[in-house]
């Protein structure tokens, strides 16, 4: 009796989350429809290449920043915390104001697109993997500790840029100036196209493995007490949301408060703490907030105001508050 209604209550669940995630998913088609033919049928053979290689960068940003947030705080078991705390954003700066400060802005603005996707990938992955293996030893706060480790590094980096903003050229500090944002504006076809790779790879993993990630998110005690793996398993789930990260932020630029944003609001959406669950939920969300506030801005405000702006000030508001809240408790 009692397996009985168990069942029937987990399957009015799983089918509460099915119907969720397909509404969020037909918002976010909607959304893509909505960006990619709005008063673009006149031209649409000049039109239409240049939005489809854009949505695919908005898409892309949206389902890897979200989805690596998610896993991040299914690892941190904190749900104020996102992969940016890293140092991605300073990472990516300091490389562009670097490449410009030591070859000149001629030798980076003739440099393949691709090529600087890549560098900036690798390192930025370099960069997290190098902390996870240095930090992630031993002890149960090693987590805490790393995301410690990650704000020193990340203010490190941005002293590092400061000091080279100051000291090159003003000419060419001009073609850095604007590496803080991400833009949509432009979007390297080259390297659009590695970055659809990178993150199919990643996100497919994320979704594998999201079942024994689940049991992260119970603690280090009980992970190990069911057999898991803990210490591996966390530098795995690191791992994934790093590349994704990494591949979004080196496509476009940093936006630190964009998976906060959408992961959150997926939390209430989805109305679930499974992993997977979350994965879909966010990921349509993330399509739905990015490509949606992109087609407003452009078809409607006629480019009022840049949408990163936009988020990382709701995503900042939405962090103090969440801050402010929890020190109430």
């Amino acid at each position: 009796m009692h397996d009985a209604v168990l069942d029937r209550i987990l399957n009015a669940r799983r089918s509460q989350a099915r119907a969720r995630l397909i509404l969020v998913g037909a918002l976010a088609i909607a959304m893509c429809v909505f960006f990619l033919t709005y008063d673009a049928f006149g031209a649409w053979a000049i039109i239409g290449r240049l939005r489809a290689t854009r949505l695919g960068a908005l898409v892309v940003v949206a389902a890897s920043l979200s989805v690596a947030t998610a896993v991040f705080q299914a690892v941190t078991r904190n749900r104020i915390l996102a992969p940016s705390v890293m140092g991605f954003d300073s990472m990516f700066q300091l490389v562009a104001t670097a490449s410009v400060f030591l070859f000149g802005s001629a030798a980076v603005n003739a440099m393949p697109g691709s090529v600087m996707f890549l560098i900036n990938t690798a390192l930025m992955t370099a960069l997290a993997v190098s902390l996870f293996l240095t930090v992630l030893r031993k002890g149960r706060s090693n987590v805490y500790l790393l995301v410690l480790v990650g704000i020193v590094v990340g203010t490190f980096l941005r002293s590092v840029t400061t000091l080279l903003s100051t000291v090159m050229d003003p000419g060419e500090y001009l073609v850095v100036s604007d590496k803080g944002t991400a833009s949509f504006a432009v979007v390297n076809g080259q390297a659009l196209g590695i970055a659809v790779v990178v993150a199919l790879a990643a996100l497919a993993y994320v979704v594998w493995r999201s079942p024994v990630w689940d049991i992260l998110a119970l603690g280090p005690e009980i992970a190990i007490g069911l057999g898991l793996n803990y210490r591996r398993e966390v530098r795995l789930a690191l791992s994934a949301s790093t590349v994704l990260v990494a591949c979004a932020t080196a496509l476009v630029g940093p936006l630190m408060f964009f998976g906060l944003l959408v992961v959150n609001v997926g939390y209430y959406v989805g109305r679930s703490n499974k992993l997977r669950d979350l994965v879909g939920v966010t990921a349509g969300l993330g399509v739905v907030v990015l490509v949606g506030g992109q087609a407003l801005l452009e078809h409607v405000f006629d480019q009022a105001t840049v949408l990163p702006v936009i988020l990382e000030l709701v995503g900042g508001l939405l962090l103090l508050t969440m801050i402010v809240r929890g020190a109430r408790r």
